[in-house]
């Protein structure tokens, strides 16, 4: 027994030592902002989702991050701090012309004023290009895993998501927190956590899976709500930056609106 407890308390020692030495140092990121990094995304799996074809574990209606491959069930859901929104408005080339990524990331509103909305739902630009507009709702969240660990990610939400992304934002606009009895003050996006989760929609023969949103609770480690914090600080200073995921082009227009 004695034995067993000299051996423990080596170690133990020793995983203390190491870690002091990686705590309170420089960490060689000193330089590095946000606009030099690009977040993970949590995206939610289609049926046709090339992640799907790529990995015979992930099922529709699954949560995937793109950086780690983790991924959450629908009923499971991951748990996440927003710490910002942001609206974008992204310009595409026409369906079929082959092209991944956007034409261009408009930041205004105002560039909708030039479209005209087509029977297939899309806004298209009034210049005969062919290119048209996909208004999209972007959140800069943190994940919370199971342990209380955290990570940064961004999820977008266009189409018929930006149903679920409007109740998203009633929910989290009707928050508040109580100051005093009787007292209350908004509450900060960054203030709660919520589960993303997912539930199957379906219109005529079309079916898709849409973005279900669950509030969770006020943070209450103090860890997180300095990092959620700051995480928004970061954010809000770059999220002009940022750039929508690539996308295969997809020669048929009867696939569901994601």
């Amino acid at each position: 027994m004695t034995k067993k407890k000299q051996v423990q308390t080596k170690s133990n020692g020793s995983a203390v030592a190491i870690l002091s030495e990686f705590e309170g140092v420089d960490t060689g990121f000193e330089e590095m902002g946000a606009d030099d990094l690009q977040l993970p995304r949590l995206k939610l799996l289609q049926a046709m989702s090339p992640e799907i074809e790529n990995d015979e574990a992930l099922r529709a209606g699954q949560i995937l991050n793109s950086v780690t491959g983790e991924s959450w069930s629908s009923e499971q859901g991951v748990k996440v701090v927003p710490c910002v929104y942001h609206k974008t408005y992204v310009e595409w080339a026409p369906v079929g012309s082959g092209a991944k990524g956007p034409v261009a990331v408009h930041q205004s509103k105002e560039v909708m004023n030039d479209t005209i909305r087509a029977d297939d739902g899309k806004y298209y630009k009034n210049d005969n290009s062919g290119n048209y507009i996909e208004e999209t709702a972007n959140y800069f969240v943190l994940i919370i895993g199971g342990k209380g660990e955290t990570s940064q990610a961004v999820v977008s939400m266009k189409s018929s998501q930006l149903t679920p992304s409007r109740n998203w934002n009633s929910k989290m606009k009707n928050l508040k927190i109580e100051k005093a009895p009787g007292e209350y003050f908004p509450a900060p996006m960054w203030s709660h956590s919520y589960f993303l989760k997912s539930e199957k929609a379906k219109n005529g023969d079309k079916t898709w899976y849409k973005w279900k949103v669950e509030v969770d609770g006020q943070l209450e480690k103090l860890p997180q709500i300095k990092e959620a914090k700051s995480f928004a600080e970061d954010m809000s200073a770059a999220k002009d930056k940022l750039q929508p995921e690539m996308e295969e082009d997809k020669a048929s227009k009867d696939n569901p609106p994601f």
